[in-house]
């Protein structure tokens, strides 16, 4: 076994990820000539025990809790030793006849490459530990929420842990701080990253503490004096993101054309360029929009509208009624405090409807709505955090971040048009019941842990977005034509999120430009807008992934429609298409339809 684990630990995760009987597993006594489906679990193996290893906090999430009490290194020499690990693990890969391998183990071998590839590219191309301070913000809040947040083991045990992490708080600090580099650290980085920080300090003070009384004597003082040490830690960091990192972080958000292309490809697992990618949504934007006008015109006669078209409107004309009729949907809208309350419900209301439609095998494990954890909140309104594919019993939380109490009256009012009523429903739709939630539940099913660690985000975000239509197909009645607005709007979001991602990163749009279009094109309200351009800069890539994953949902369906013909329902393919777990959808095409592995 890989040095730094224990027997214990070694067998455990070779069980978890389904390895026993394989050389680093073995029986004693085992001595048969290994096959190249053993030589890649082995690999497998070896790389599932490093990756948990070297990210801990990602470890504790996946529900492997060997590493509950470590930190990751961000230091220098942890980078080179990784980097070093990384390209071990290519060369292994390299050496084994993926010919030779089982089918699953062919796409769980194109996807470890991949993965692979792309950590040699953070390291050697990106290098973004110099000025995104984000991914150390993500990682201390994770490392502290994931412990706490979801009853996986004894909370005494689980206090302990968080004990032990706090405890190492000021080196990661320390480690974080003399990584990043100001002068290279774009100011809305830094910025996000002050207000993120304050989350790590709101975990300890609101889920660690409260609950420090569990604890034997010796142990409460323990966790009260790692408690302290942390917070000091991170209030001394926040002071020096205040007076050093801001006032110098003069990095561009930008990552360019050339680490764009190679990132995007990475991203997608496509070959589809970014140029291609872009001109491709810009063609969908108008269709929808011509979609979109059809169902406003209808909208607006239904509601007795004064908007007046011809048969033959303009351009401007169009827009106007598509906003009118929009205008009709905003008008039913929660208010601040209801936020979460109406986004259960819609949870509730669309779980029932899925079931009683039998439109997919449901998960037997709970979802919860719950307020986003201040240390991820700035950067999307809502995200769904499954556990991990070990803890995969254990509850899936829908996150909605809160309206900030800093907004004014203006910008909380366009928030809650932009989430109006119907919207919400969207929103439930995408992140829950039938969309995250129930797509990973049926990706943890999946018997390879590693397929698990490394899905494709664009196949993930990609279903959720083809919920949105699938439901609005099954779902939305006719005589509620501002319903089927409302999903054609958030459609246009997806294909909007493609356009902007490589406008801000390739076509060096400034914020005019891209408040123009998302206000514009896109029919965004000004608060949506100004959300998303502050997502577009601290990330790159990842808003491609709904448009790309949309279209190749639909395109898969189409195409099981044609195979299956008149054995084609609704339930047998998205139960089909859900139980090879995650990959990109150009390797579930071929499992589902016996192609060859591309």
């Amino acid at each position: 076994m890989s040095s730094g684990l224990s027997r214990r630990e070694a067998l455990v995760l070779c069980a978890a990820a389904g390895l026993s009987g394989l050389t680093g597993c073995s029986r004693p006594g085992s001595s048969a000539p290994e096959t190249s489906d053993e030589v890649f679990k082995t690999l497998a193996s070896d790389w599932l025990q490093s990756y948990t290893r070297l990210r801990p906090s990602a470890a504790t999430g996946l529900g492997e809790h060997a590493f509950d009490s470590e930190l990751e290194d961000v230091s220098e020499p942890g980078r080179q030793a990784s980097s070093a690990e990384v390209e071990a693990f290519r060369q292994r890969l390299a050496a084994i006849d993926r010919s030779a391998l089982s089918r699953d183990n062919q796409v769980d071998a194109v996807m470890l490459s991949e993965h692979l590839e792309g950590q040699l590219f953070t390291y050697v191309d990106l290098q973004d530990w110099k000025w995104d301070p984000l991914r150390y913000s993500e990682a201390a809040g994770n490392a502290l929420y994931s412990l706490m947040a979801r009853d996986f083991g004894p909370l005494p045990e689980r206090l302990l842990s968080a004990a032990a992490r706090m405890e190492k708080l000021p080196q990661f600090m320390d480690q974080a701080q003399q990584s990043l580099l100001p002068e290279k650290t774009p100011k809305i980085h830094a910025e996000t990253y002050l207000a993120q920080m304050d989350g790590v300090i709101s975990i300890i003070e609101n889920l660690i503490e409260p609950q420090a009384s569990v604890l034997r004597p010796n142990d409460l003082s323990r966790l009260k004096s790692a408690a302290e040490t942390a917070k000091s830690a991170v209030g001394a960091h926040r002071s020096w993101i205040r007076s050093t990192l801001i006032p110098a972080a003069s990095g561009d958000f930008r990552i360019g054309s050339e680490l764009f292309e190679t990132k995007l490809r990475l991203t997608l697992s496509a070959t589809l360029s970014g140029g291609d990618l872009r001109q491709q949504a810009m063609k969908d934007i108008d269709g929808v929009r011509d979609e979109m006008f059809d169902i406003a015109r209808t909208a607006l006669s239904v509601n007795n509208s004064n908007e007046r078209l011809g048969p033959a409107p303009s351009a401007e004309q169009k827009d106007s009624a598509i906003r009118a009729a929009l205008t009709l949907a905003y008008a039913d809208r929660p208010s601040r405090e209801d936020l979460f309350s109406r986004a259960a419900e819609t949870l509730e209301t669309t779980t029932r409807f899925v079931r009683e439609r039998d439109l997919i095998t449901l998960p037997d494990a709970p979802v919860r709505v719950i307020e986003m954890p201040e240390f991820q909140q700035g950067v999307a309104v809502a995200y769904c955090d499954s556990p991990g594919p070990l803890d995969r019993h254990l509850e899936t939380f829908y996150a909605v971040s809160p309206i900030p109490t800093s907004w004014s009256e203006e910008r909380t009012q366009s928030f809650l048009r932009e989430y109006n009523s119907r919207s919400i429903d969207e929103l439930t739709i995408h992140e829950a019941m039938p969309g995250h939630f129930v797509q990973l539940w049926h990706a943890n099913r999946h018997p390879s842990t590693l397929r698990a660690v490394l899905g494709s985000g664009t196949f993930i975000e990609g279903w959720a977005c083809y919920a949105e239509d699938m439901m609005s197909e099954v779902r939305d009645a006719p005589g509620d034509p501002l319903r089927k607005l409302i999903t054609l709007k958030w459609r246009l979001r997806s294909i909007a999120n493609a356009a902007l991602d490589h406008g801000v990163h390739v076509d060096s749009w400034s914020e005019a430009d891209a408040m123009s279009f998302m206000t514009g094109a896109a029919l965004q309200e000004e608060s949506e807008a100004r959300g998303k351009w502050t997502r577009a800069r601290v990330s790159s890539t990842q808003l491609s992934t709904y448009y790309v994953g949309w279209r190749e949902h639909h395109a898969l369906r189409e195409e099981a429609k044609r195979r299956w013909m008149g054995e084609f329902s609704l339930k047998r393919y998205h139960d089909t298409v859900l139980s090879h777990g995650s990959p990109p959808a150009r390797l579930v095409r071929a499992l589902m339809f016996n192609e060859t592995i591309p």
